[in-house]
């Protein structure tokens, strides 16, 4: 099961929006994320938060509301139930351009997925950042974008890429510095690979 949630930051793309909201088999809203569902006309399965940024309007939507002081993000709520009502990928959008701390977060919360066995991507109109642990994984070539490695974990070894412009083979990559940032696809088909540790993976239009 694939689900989309739909986060507050005020930056995000009606296209990208609704091409993951026509994929997904169930969306929530991450508080002040309800207000993208409204304007773009999409109904959520579930709204889930505090509600510090937003009141819901449509009592005919189902809805889970916490206390503000908690230790989980709103975004973090969301996903956590995600994975309750059973979705593997979990979509985030919404999750760019607002407070950096909440960047920060959304970042973590890719990592918080894989804790939880599923796979978390967060998306907008020029961004996808996606994780990978212990595994190999196929990109299909995106033209005029740049992708960048960051290993999350202190080590991550044993790091492959194929088919970019800057190949590495078998190599170690540190959290202390950035040696995968900025490289481009060369091949129709590139692939990563990492045997232990986990890496951040950011897929940026130039």
């Amino acid at each position: 099961m694939t689900a989309l949630i739909l986060a507050a930051s005020p930056q995000w793309d009606s296209k990208t929006v609704k091409r993951l909201a026509e994929e997904a088999d169930l969306i929530l809203c991450a508080d002040g994320g309800y207000l993208m569902a409204k304007e773009l006309g999409l109904r959520p399965d579930l709204l889930i938060g505090d509600f510090d940024s937003c009141t819901p309007e449509r009592e005919d939507l189902p809805k889970m509301v916490f206390p503000t002081h908690k230790d989980d993000t709103d975004t973090g709520l969301a996903i956590r139930q995600a994975v309750e009502m059973g979705a593997k990928t979990i979509h985030i959008t919404g999750c760019f351009g607002g407070r950096l701390d909440h960047t920060v977060a959304n970042l973590q919360s890719v990592i918080f997925g894989l804790d939880l066995g599923a796979r978390v991507e967060l998306w907008d109109d020029r961004n996808h950042v996606f994780a990978l642990q212990n595994e190999r994984r196929v990109l299909q070539r995106q033209e005029k974008c740049y992708v960048s490695f960051f290993a999350i974990s202190d080590r991550c070894e044993g790091v492959s890429l194929e088919g970019f412009v800057y190949p590495l083979q078998n190599a170690v990559l540190t959290n202390r510095f950035p040696l995968g940032v900025s490289n481009q696809f060369e091949a129709a088909e590139a692939v990563v690979t990492v045997k232990k540790g986990t890496l951040l993976g950011i897929i940026s239009k130039g």
